[in-house]
């Protein structure tokens, strides 16, 4: 299989949102590289993930499927032979570890459930999310971080900052602020919606 086609499926065995019991209260942790072949694990009763995403470009997709999917693209793919993905599942939590990550011309995709209270730190670059359903808490040291809300309705308390550059997007209202942008607003919806980047620019998009 070809770097350009290659794909890390991780299958869920239910979907990862809505489970409030764990499954077990003990740790459990793999590490595959890009060199391996696909691989599956018993994943159930996931309620929220966790992405460390330290420097890159990444894109989080919501599907209908129930596996979280991995892909590479771009000029320079070929340079993630040395990628790994390190999951560490504890209870109802599951994080899942980027290392060796190329920063230039590579763009990484996770594709997972649409329905996933989702969670996100990264250093460096560009992360957008499309399509997710759940609570969402992102935070971006430097660089663009875009966010999918195609109804706004759907959420209660929202939390958005940046310290040096712009929040854009009407869905919530207009930020305020004149170094740096914030908005918060506490609305009827069912999620939560944490987003901040200490320097670059915070895009909501329909």
């Amino acid at each position: 299989m070809s770097l350009a086609g290659r794909w890390l499926a991780i299958t869920l065995l239910a979907s990862c949102y809505g489970f409030a019991n764990a499954a077990s209260t003990g740790t459990i942790v793999e590490t595959a590289t890009w060199n391996d072949q696909p691989f599956s694990t018993d994943l159930t009763r996931i309620a929220t993930l966790r992405l460390h995403l330290h420097d890159g470009d990444f894109r989080i997709v919501g599907s209908d499927s129930d596996e979280i999917m991995i892909h590479t693209d771009g000029k320079n793919r070929a340079q993630t032979r040395k990628m790994q993905v390190q999951l560490k599942r504890t209870g109802n939590c599951l994080d899942l570890t980027f290392l060796h990550v190329p920063k230039n011309e590579v763009q990484v995709t996770i594709v997972v459930p649409k329905e996933t209270n989702l969670y996100a730190r990264m250093r460096g670059g560009d992360l957008s999310v499309d399509g997710i359903t759940g609570d969402k808490d992102l935070e971006l040291t430097g660089g663009d971080l875009q966010i999918q809300v195609p109804d706004p309705a759907e959420y209660g308390p929202v939390d958005l900052s940046v310290r040096f550059g712009d929040v854009s997007g009407s869905r919530f209202g207009n930020p305020k602020g004149w170094l740096g942008n914030s908005l918060k607003r506490d609305g009827n919806g069912k999620y939560r919606l944490h987003a901040h980047v200490f320097a670059g620019d915070l895009t909501l998009k329909r």
